[in-house]
């Protein structure tokens, strides 16, 4: 089975590299989950079909794919020390998700939320 993984250069730390560092890395996520080639699994970066209809607020389901997520992205981003990810919203055809994140080098929380909204990822912006 061939494994593709993402190589990645971990910066200095300096004030000026935080800024590029977290922008960096939001957008190497963002790739990361559009990319028609993504070593993330399918199911995690086009949706649980499981929540369109009856099942959309289990939360068993929901739990198992923020651990699922958190660590497809924790094994293919290295420059992310701890990582929370979180449901903001599980409709019919929108999943909304935080990543809430420590970077190396970093002494501030990073905050990335995406929407899965009519076929591919969409981000809500950084905090």
């Amino acid at each position: 089975m061939m494994r593709q993984s993402l190589q990645t250069v971990l910066p200095e730390s300096t004030g000026n590299n935080t800024s590029s560092l977290r922008d960096s890395v939001c957008r190497d996520l963002f790739q990361l989950f559009n990319s028609p080639h993504s070593p993330l699994p399918t199911l995690l970066v086009s949706g649980m079909p499981e929540w369109q209809g009856h099942n959309q607020s289990d939360k068993c389901p929901q739990n198992w794919y923020c651990r699922q997520l958190r660590s497809a992205l924790l094994f293919h981003e290295p420059r992310i020390a701890a990582l929370q990810v979180s449901l903001k919203e599980a409709y019919c055809r929108d999943l909304a998700i935080s990543l809430e994140m420590m970077l190396f080098h970093d002494d501030e929380p990073l905050t990335f939320d995406l929407i899965w909204r009519n076929g591919s990822w969409q981000s809500l912006g950084q905090g």
